[in-house]
């Protein structure tokens, strides 16, 4: 062999090692800075239904400015001080409010809220609240290092009917990581989703758009990818200054599949993504002149293939 072709042999070998066993993740740099686009977002609330044969699922979602004054104060609200973060472009607030009603137990209520960048999708804090079965509140400050979680939970039965504030079963946890070794430019919340692929500038089949989304302890990689339009069955109600239009009959939306692959993690076993309930075969449709998402469907265990239908739309003013 001649010295040449050994030394580019001897080369891709080194080059193939060295992907093998580098210490930092082969998609560390996949991850592109978002910059999105605010005024794209044409809605300011969304309502979804699902009805199977054992649970109907009903999905409110309202998105809107939020005080700054209100975020430094919930800020404060942590028992341990976390630094306060910076914010150039104002703070929005998206709240998700779902009712899981089973056929044969009690409703189910889950209601979120997040704060965050309207620029860049950057997660601030998030409240996660579910009652009616296993009662509990989670809360959540992000910051550079990792996120700050306060759990409340009753303690005992009796005070399962007490405002959450007053649940006195209550523990701290902090889930460290690394954003610069994992190529993160911001962490964004699940429950962001509706909103970035309203806000993104783009609309086009093929396009990929790689997050990083922290979960409920952990960081997930999640790829939302542009397919092609699908002809849908859509009855809803748009709202506007002008008036309700009703929306009947067939239209074409187009189809965004999510996948999710957890990032690294010290937890023995990684945890499932979850959105709207949602764990595998997620898939988003979006009206390509309004953004607003038409339909999401997805498998929720338990219950099975889950289809949330958009019932009602409202365009901000």
């Amino acid at each position: 062999m001649k010295t040449g072709t050994r030394f580019s042999a001897n080369l891709i070998l080194l080059c193939f090692v060295f992907v093998m066993y580098s210490p930092c993740p082969a998609n560390a740099q996949s991850f592109e800075p978002l910059n999105f686009e605010p005024n794209r977002v044409l809605w300011s609330d969304l309502s979804f239904r699902a009805e199977k044969t054992v649970v109907d699922v009903e999905v409110d979602i309202r998105l809107a400015p939020y005080s700054t004054l209100e975020f430094e104060s919930i800020w404060r609200t942590y028992p341990q001080r976390v630094p306060l973060p910076t914010v150039c472009q104002g703070v929005y607030n998206l709240e998700v409010k779902r009712i899981i009603d089973y056929i044969f137990s009690r409703p189910v209520r889950l209601w979120n809220q997040v704060l965050f960048d309207p620029q860049n999708a950057n997660s601030f804090y998030r409240v996660r609240l579910r009652r009616g079965k296993d009662d509990i509140e989670r809360a959540y400050w992000f910051s550079g290092e990792g996120v700050h979680r306060l759990r409340r939970m009753p303690r005992v039965k009796a005070e399962t009917s007490l405002d959450p504030a007053k649940w006195t079963d209550v523990r701290t946890s902090f889930y460290p990581y690394d954003l610069t070794r994992l190529g993160c430019p911001q962490v964004v919340d699940p429950m962001l989703l509706i909103y970035l692929l309203s806000a993104a500038p783009i609309d086009r089949e093929g396009k990929i758009l790689s997050l990083c989304v922290f979960g409920k302890q952990q960081l997930h990689r999640v790829t939302l990818g542009y397919q092609r339009l699908e002809s849908l069955e859509v009855d809803y109600s748009l709202k506007s200054g002008e008036g309700t239009v009703r929306k009947k009959g067939k239209l074409d939306g187009r189809m965004v599949t999510v996948k999710s692959v957890p990032l690294v993690s010290d937890k023995k076993n990684a945890e499932n993504f979850s959105f709207l309930g949602m764990h595998e075969d997620i898939a988003i449709y979006l009206d390509p002149q309004l953004r607003i998402p038409l339909q999401v469907s997805g498998r929720i265990p338990t219950v099975g293939l889950v289809t949330l239908k958009l019932s009602e739309a409202t365009l901000k003013n």
